[in-house]
């Protein structure tokens, strides 16, 4: 038997799988934007708080690089501290060391030497 209704039926689930589909493609496009949304305060939470922070990978890295310079500056001090140690001993025992530098940098003669001092050319003018 013909039921003219029923077609009237099938129109009417169409119309409303149709519109069903619609909102779930716009609730779709919301929940992407939201998810988007959600990710880009994360993000920016995290580089707030672990990179521009006090106790960021900002600071910690300035921190490193300071560091390293001041590691870098203990070992040229103990260098120094090393070569100081050492002219320090020969001062104490060395006598040759000790008259080698009494003559070149303080110009001293034992008895009976003559001292001659050479003056360059240009000082002479």
């Amino acid at each position: 038997m013909f039921n003219p209704f029923r077609s009237l039926k099938k129109k009417r689930k169409k119309k409303k799988t149709k519109a069903r589909r619609a909102r779930r493609q716009g609730s779709g496009r919301a929940h992407a934007f939201l998810w988007w949304l959600v990710g880009i305060c994360t993000a920016l939470v995290f580089l707030m708080v672990f990179v521009l922070s006090d106790h960021g990978l900002y600071q910690l890295w300035q921190l490193k690089q300071e560091q390293r310079a001041i590691e870098q500056r203990i070992q040229s001090l103990e260098k120094e501290n090393a070569a100081l140690a050492e002219e320090r001993n020969r001062l104490e025992d060395d006598l040759e060391y000790i008259e080698k530098l009494a003559r070149e940098k303080y110009r001293m003669a034992q008895e009976g030497e003559k001292v001659f001092r050479v003056i360059p050319e240009d000082s002479l003018n």
